[in-house]
């Protein structure tokens, strides 16, 4: 790295944010530098669908006045995530090509000043590349509050599906039918448990309907469904299926819903209102793959099957150690070669191993300044 003979030829550190918010962006986290508004114009700020962090970059050597800065900011934007402490290195400041040796640079600073409604837990601190301050900043709502907001997210749920199965345990006829849909055998204790898992298929449906309804005009809201009762939500999950396709998610619980259909009135509503009312709880509870963790939540608990189920975490940790340095060559820019690997998971359950694997494999397409993660993530899902 190249260093001018005079000293004072050095470069602000605003500029060195704009190159900052710029790498961010290139790897998947939407960043924008020095945007002045009434309240201050925070260095960095990066929106996540979960809300706004807020990065205060000072060079190495200045972390009082960092500090001071960040408690300003905190104060100033009360409804932010974090605020993160960004220390660059000082040799950045006489580089000739700015954006270049912050990319290459592993020696970034960085740790959580604060967390909303959770600054009694113990700061984060890190040092590493920008690539490793993105993936901290993806991760960080599940770090500071993922586990929290998993749990309070599982018990709604949980209550909504306790709240819906009531009705149908008084009906062993309705209780029979749905029970020979999902359980494999016909014991009482497995019946129970077969209601709880297909209140849970319901309600999965129910939210992903929501969600899809968001991306495709065609597809009708939840709410908008119900207008004509139980019969509107049924066409609107065969229409899915027929038109769009998701036919694992819809069709299985377009079945159940047919069995409720052909019920007694006093079955339709009480089953289906708890779920609708659980899932608005939790349309808008964000974090690193919420549903993933809520159904684990869920399903682990020995009242609905007993089994032991690959937790995220150690789900994670497997995907990144099988990928680390292996495949050799392999240059994850390229959202072809990556999507040409084959991957089985012998034992599969609900998924999480091959859901770790598709995550790492576009987090590694994006730390390596790919910019197809779509493309990615569709390819490896088809092929």
């Amino acid at each position: 790295m190249a260093t001018p003979a005079s000293a004072s030829e050095t470069i602000r550190e605003e500029a060195v944010n704009v190159h900052l918010a710029l790498l961010l962006s290139q790897r998947g986290v939407t960043a924008k530098a020095e945007r002045r508004s009434r309240r201050g114009v925070p260095d960095v700020r990066v929106s996540l669908r979960s809300g706004l962090i807020l990065l205060e970059c000072k060079w190495e050597g200045s972390e009082s006045q960092l500090e001071a800065q960040l408690q300003e900011r905190q104060a100033a934007f009360p409804e932010a995530l974090a605020t993160i402490g960004v220390l660059y290195p000082d040799r950045l400041r006489y580089a000739d090509d700015t954006q270049r040796a912050l990319e290459d640079a592993t020696d970034l600073q960085w740790w959580v000043h604060d967390a909303a409604n959770y600054s009694d837990k113990e700061p984060l601190t890190a040092r590493g590349s920008v690539a490793d301050l993105a993936d901290q900043l993806r991760t960080l709502p599940l770090d500071r509050e993922g586990v929290d907001r998993v749990v309070a997210a599982a018990e709604n749920v949980s209550y909504g599906l306790e709240e819906a199965v009531k009705p149908l345990a008084g009906h062993s006829r309705i209780t029979r039918r749905i029970a020979g849909i999902i359980a494999e055998t016909d014991q009482e204790k497995n019946r129970a448990a077969a209601l709880r898992i297909g209140c849970l298929v319901l309600f999965n449906a129910l939210a992903f309907q929501d969600r899809l309804a968001i991306a495709n005009g065609d597809v009708p809201l939840v709410r908008e469904a119900l207008r004509q009762g139980i019969p509107g939500l049924h066409s609107a999950w065969r229409f899915i299926c027929e038109n769009i396709d998701y036919v694992p998610v819809f069709d299985l619980a377009a079945n159940i819903l047919q069995v409720l259909e052909d019920g007694p009135e006093e079955v339709r509503k009480p089953v289906i209102a708890p779920l609708v009312k659980a899932m608005e709880e939790t349309r808008n509870r964000e974090g690193h793959d919420l549903s993933g963790r809520l159904f684990h939540t869920l399903l682990t608990d020995a009242k609905f099957t007993g089994a032991y189920y690959t937790s995220v975490p150690a789900a994670t940790l497997l995907a990144r150690l099988v990928f680390h340095n292996w495949p050799a060559g392999v240059d994850w820019s390229d959202h072809e070669l990556p999507s040409s690997l084959n991957v089985a998971d012998l034992a599969c359950g609900t998924g999480t191993l091959l859901m770790a694997v598709a995550a790492e494999a576009e987090r590694r397409h994006k730390a390596a300044g790919g910019r197809r993660a779509a493309a990615l993530h569709k390819a490896m899902v088809e092929q």
